[in-house]
């Protein structure tokens, strides 16, 4: 029994995500020992950024550019074709300038470089840059390090099944073929699990999985992560997504990967496997009731065979968590919650020795706290904790707005090396916190972010404009709150706002009329949708919410340089500590 965990592109490159190293700690515990996890983005990332893939791919477009010209199939009057050329010729314009300085990039955010904040930007825009001309292979598709963008639409089984064969331009198609898919034949895997966790890995992660299952059949193939578990209804209807993998593992994965694994080397009943989506003779069948798991039973996260030294940071940022889903569950526009079945903690001693292990084995004081939001009474003790074992570590995480977020315990937690908080304060305007069923109070708000102030804890605060009902003076109250001179002063200080969609699942589509809706509607031929257009009554249009988001943005833009802490958490945190440090 061989099981393969992999993690596909798109996804941010700071920092190795949970959800595989989780995953093996639990199956290497339980006797599954031949367990390999692999992360495809920063495996993919490093090909793409040398030297010699940049070449490569300048003289394919050089290729393809001289062959259309020659054929006349680019030089037609066609937009299409008209604008597919000009990225070609930027491209061969371009390519050769940048070819010498990719690799250099990536060493300098693997290296103290990083802590220069000029040669830092220089770096992360040199790499962003190689990589939108090198896709100009595959126009109009295009990637950065964090994402990627096709025509296609993700939420449509048709559109996602067309890309997946589409070498024209699905960019990772052929990058899997060059680069991937032999190392993963030649290991033999019994069971390939992938992770797919935000749409961005959707289509990457489906074309992985249908390359695999074409050269493997035998091959038994899983699809887990948040994304499909929101998708539970709608993947019992698309018989085609079972061409291409074999199964579907939903909500948490843990002893359903290991049901999995005991199933596949024995009898094959599947319907002895937790959480699982699999295809029964002609029927999609789901077992349920849904499992979650006991938090306190599982092991320490396993990092090995993730090459950390490939992340784009010089040392190692670490996600762990102390829960598992959301202990508030009333925020009307959110279904963050669905991704478990219920909220659950683990025991401030477990988490603390998970703390004390990493940074041993892999040579970090540095980590991230993944949870929705830790509980005020768990920051309380795992802060106690560390200061009584003299664990000297630096951290962030996610918080709530609470009213028992005190001095004192602000002052403790930064005492245990809390370095920034992360809060979604989503509006400054009560009636709007009300209506989104938020249950903060904007004094408290600001009582504890001026605190935070005061002891020299950094914060980010998470934004949504055009929420039901808002109006624009509402949403200019919360940009001039977020613009306070003394958080804009504030070392490591970040804001991203994003614009309301109507998310499948939340609370605000069970009760429209509540929210001040004329009427929500699913986008027509979407049978993979996560969201809702939606008509208001009052408050500010679809339009005019747009354009209030787009003010936001370049209000904050202005005032807030977005390197490094708003391009990513953990390189800011690193910056913090960083700074701190030098003092």
């Amino acid at each position: 029994m061989k099981v393969l965990l992999l993690f596909p592109p798109s996804w941010h490159p700071s920092q190795p995500y949970l959800s595989l190293p989780s995953l093996t700690a639990f199956l290497r515990q339980n006797g599954v020992s031949n367990v390999v996890q692999r992360d495809m983005n920063i495996e993919l990332l490093d090909i793409l950024l040398t030297e010699k893939t940049c070449r490569e791919f300048y003289q394919k477009i050089l290729d393809k550019l001289k062959h259309r010209d020659s054929s006349g199939s680019l030089s037609s009057g066609a937009p299409f074709d008209q604008e597919k050329r000009r990225a070609l010729i930027h491209a061969v314009e371009t390519i050769p300038a940048l070819v010498k300085r990719v690799e250099p990039a990536k060493h300098t955010l693997r290296s103290e470089g990083f802590y220069d904040l000029d040669r830092y930007i220089e770096s992360v825009n040199t790499i962003n840059n190689a990589l939108d001309v090198l896709s100009a292979l595959y126009y109009p598709s295009s990637m950065t390090a964090i994402n990627n963008d096709m025509r296609y639409s993700v939420y449509s089984s048709q559109e996602i099944f067309t890309a997946l064969d589409d070498e024209e331009e699905n960019i990772f198609l052929n990058l899997y073929k060059d680069h991937i898919l032999a190392s993963i034949l030649e290991s033999s895997p019994t069971i390939v699990g992938i992770s797919i966790t935000s749409t961005s890995q959707i289509i990457p992660g489906l074309t992985l999985a249908k390359l695999i299952k074409g050269r493997n059949k035998e091959a038994h193939i899983t699809i887990g992560g948040s994304v499909f578990t929101k998708l539970i209804e709608n993947v019992k209807k698309i018989d085609g997504l079972f061409s291409i993998v074999d199964s579907f593992i939903v909500f948490e994965g843990e002893h359903a990967l290991l049901d999995l694994a005991e199933q596949v080397d024995g009898k094959r009943d599947f319907k002895k496997v937790r959480n699982l989506i699999y295809r029964d003779n002609n029927s999609i069948r789901i077992n349920e009731p849904f499992f979650a798991e006991d938090l306190n039973k599982l092991p320490t996260p396993d990092f090995d065979d993730l090459p950390l030294r490939l992340y784009h940071a010089p040392v190692s940022v670490l996600p762990v968590q102390t829960s598992r889903g959301c202990y508030y569950r009333k925020c009307a526009f959110c279904n963050l919650h669905l991704d478990h079945r219920n909220f659950r903690l683990r025991r401030a001693e477990l988490l603390l020795e998970d703390i004390r292990k990493l940074s041993q084995k892999y040579q970090t004081p540095y980590f991230f706290f993944t949870d929705e939001s830790v509980p005020v009474s768990q920051l309380r003790e795992i802060s106690q904790g560390l200061l009584e074992n003299k664990q000297e570590i630096k951290w962030m995480g996610g918080v709530r707005f609470e009213n028992a977020l005190s001095l004192d315990v602000l002052r403790k937690m930064y005492e245990a090396g809390c370095q920034k908080l992360v809060f979604g304060l989503e509006s400054y305007n009560q009636r709007v916190l009300d209506i989104m069923k938020k249950g903060t109070k904007v004094e408290v708000v600001k009582r504890i972010l001026d605190e935070c102030l005061k002891v020299g804890i950094s914060f980010h605060l998470y934004l949504i404009i055009g929420f039901p009902t808002e109006t624009e003076k509402e949403a200019l109250e919360t940009l001039n709150f977020v613009l306070t001179k003394e958080y804009l002063d504030l070392p490591g200080f970040s804001c991203l706002p994003s614009l309301f969609g109507m998310e499948k699942d939340s609370p605000i589509t069970q009760n429209p009329m509540e929210y001040g809706l004329r009427s929500i509607m699913a986008p027509r031929g979407e049978d993979l949708g996560l969201g809702y257009f939606y008509e208001v009554e009052q408050g500010m249009s679809s339009e005019e919410a747009e354009r209030m988001y787009h003010h936001v943005v370049s209000q904050l833009s202005e005032k807030l340089c977005p390197f490094p802490y708003n391009y990513s958490m953990a390189d800011g945190l690193l910056y913090i500590a960083h700074r701190k440090h030098a003092l």
